[in-house]
């Protein structure tokens, strides 16, 4: 997996404001002129961070193609800070980035972005398919089934996107970015679920069965589990399933290799285990849909 990094960049200017979404944001300059998306977390999720950074560098080890991002600090109001940055992922000058949200008005000027359960596969396909066909299918597919094994609950409409050239040229589904919504990142230190003894595999089980996703059925919002039983009835799925889910099964070996290397101040040794027992079930679990 790529090393674990931590950014300083107090000294990197901001250029550009970001108002999406519900965390502070900012477009900072790195000293070689790179652009990149400095996030701070949810007071209430202090190792979202942490977990993003591990999951982004997790789904480049096993073949998806997502952003490249690192935690960061930097001096703000006197004291530090601690964040995400994210390198932006598009040429600016040539490309431009359609949430998904855009994507499902333009099919249906019906479409309310702020009605989740509006936000189902069958549309999502349909978007999809018209933008690229099998190809971005196949991208689309392979990220529902990385999203069940690390149990993404948030692959909402603006959570995937299209990259789409301002010229000539074809569209490409956006690299997989915001994975934060997994591995315990809600939880609080504390809670019964993060101890190994305390947290049997039948409990973590359930707790990983109450997984949402970030779709609906039209009418309401659906599991993550849910969602998995759909993208099974896809081609692009039956045919891939089995290679995605090797390269997540050699992954694991990886993953427990690299933990130690992540700072015990960015995620705690009973985070790491949690992480881990996580992704073994949730494996597991994958397995048997196959």
């Amino acid at each position: 997996m790529r090393p674990w990094e931590e950014f300083e960049v107090s000294s990197w200017p901001q250029v550009l404001e970001e108002n999406r979404g519900r965390r502070v944001k900012a477009w900072v300059q790195s000293p070689a002129g790179t652009h990149w998306l400095r996030k701070e977390p949810k007071e209430s999720r202090p190792y979202e961070l942490a977990i993003e950074a591990l999951v982004l560098r997790l789904a480049e080890e096993v073949g998806l193609v997502a952003a490249n991002g690192s935690v960061c600090t930097w001096q703000g109001h006197g004291s530090e800070k601690r964040g995400l940055a994210v390198e932006l992922f598009l040429d600016r000058d040539r490309e431009q980035l359609i949430l998904g949200s855009t994507c499902l008005r333009r099919e249906d000027a019906a479409y309310d972005p702020e009605a989740k359960w509006a936000h189902t596969l069958p549309r999502v396909r349909s978007v999809i398919d018209a933008a690229g066909g099998s190809r971005l299918l196949v991208d689309f597919a392979q990220l529902l089934a990385f999203d069940a094994w690390i149990g993404n609950a948030d692959r909402h409409q603006e959570n995937w996107g299209m990259i789409e050239p301002t010229g000539a040229g074809d569209s490409r589904l956006a690299p997989m970015y915001d994975p934060a919504a997994c591995l315990g990142a809600e939880l609080l230190d504390g809670d019964r679920h993060l101890s190994e003894t305390t947290c049997p595999a039948e409990r973590l089980l359930r707790y990983a069965g109450r997984c949402p996703s970030g779709f609906g059925d039209g009418s309401s919002p659906i599991s993550l589990e849910q969602a998995v039983r759909e993208a099974a009835s896809w081609p692009e799925w039956q045919d891939n399933v089995r290679a995605w889910v090797a390269a997540f099964a050699k992954g694991m070996d990886t993953f427990e290799a690299f933990l130690p290397t992540v700072p015990s101040s960015w995620l705690p040794p009973h985070r790491k285990l949690f992480a881990l027992r996580l992704l073994e079930h949730r494996l597991r679990w994958l397995e048997r849909q196959i």
